[in-house]
């Protein structure tokens, strides 16, 4: 009598076991997906900023070559958009809000 309800419950929880296995796989799947469409998104973004900033840069570099400490705020220049860049993306790896264009526009 005591044996077909051991059974019965073993039969169930083994389907429960399955049940939660066969959904953390498919969960564990789509979350690395998304990581992987998001990592991708992040690296155009950066990829954009990059390539404006340092056509920025440039720009203001060629724009200030008559003045005489030309150098010294190219290179000033230089190390502050790396420190932004790094920071930029230190941000976004860490999932924090981005800063917004504005800002970095000064």
């Amino acid at each position: 009598m005591l044996e077909p309800i051991i059974v019965i419950l073993a039969t169930a929880l083994l389907s429960s076991a399955i049940t939660l296995l066969c959904a953390w796989l498919w969960l564990q799947r789509a979350w690395r997906r998304e990581m992987e469409q998001r990592l991708r998104d992040l690296h155009d973004d950066i990829g954009r900023t990059v390539e404006m900033r340092t056509r920025r840069a440039v720009a203001d570099a060629l724009a200030d070559i008559n003045t005489g400490d030309v150098l010294r705020e190219a290179t000033w220049k230089a190390a502050r958009s790396g420190s932004d860049f790094l920071s930029d993306g230190l941000t976004a790896i860490f999932g924090k809000r981005r800063r917004e264009e504005s800002e970095s526009d000064e």
